[in-house]
């Protein structure tokens, strides 16, 4: 076969492949952006307390609510996220409460990571006053202790994107690897 056979052929192999099926063209991976600010709601799913938290130490949630666009669901019900702590105080002597302050990270989707952003600041409840604690119960009142600050398990907490995302959806979702993501 001579040079310009096999160009022809070549052209007509390439022009039923563009002239065929969509499912050709398409049998790459399709793509959607999710934007910055989006709303995520989270589930705590263990809780997080001051008694054993500390700074760093990194805790999981799951997605509560399918985060839809066009009607698509693209993060579904079930799909992990994590959060970490920021800042922990356990409960003290006194009567003092514990703190804690804790920042949202990213949710795991497939391979794909997307950042979240969002805080909770949470605070032992109820323990009183140390004068309190000490009019009440004499100087035992002393050695009472404050309440630790938790995430509770299944406390529902709202996260949001972080920036434009770029998702490629099949056959298992990743993130594009280029940081600039097209305007819309």
């Amino acid at each position: 076969m001579g040079f310009g056979h096999g160009l022809i052929a070549g052209l007509s192999a390439l022009a039923l492949a563009g002239s065929g099926s969509d499912e050709i063209a398409n049998s790459g991976s399709e793509s959607i952006v999710i934007k910055q600010d989006t709303p995520v709601e989270l589930m705590a799913t263990a809780e997080v307390t001051t008694a054993t938290a500390k700074p760093g130490t990194v805790f999981k949630l799951r997605v509560n609510r399918a985060v839809l666009i066009g009607g698509k669901t693209i993060i579904p019900v079930g799909t992990l996220a994590f959060g970490e702590v920021t800042a922990a105080k356990d409960a003290g002597g006194l009567g003092k409460s514990g703190k804690m302050t804790a920042r949202l990270l990213r949710i795991q989707l497939g391979d794909a990571a997307i950042p979240i952003e969002g805080t909770v600041d949470t605070k032992g409840s109820g323990a009183g006053s140390a004068g309190v604690a000490v009019l009440a119960t004499g100087l035992m009142g002393v050695f009472h202790r404050g309440n630790n600050a938790k995430i509770k398990a299944g406390e529902i907490l709202t996260g949001f994107v972080s920036e434009d995302v770029a998702i490629d959806l099949l056959p298992t979702p990743h993130r594009h690897t280029s940081t600039a993501v097209p305007a819309q």
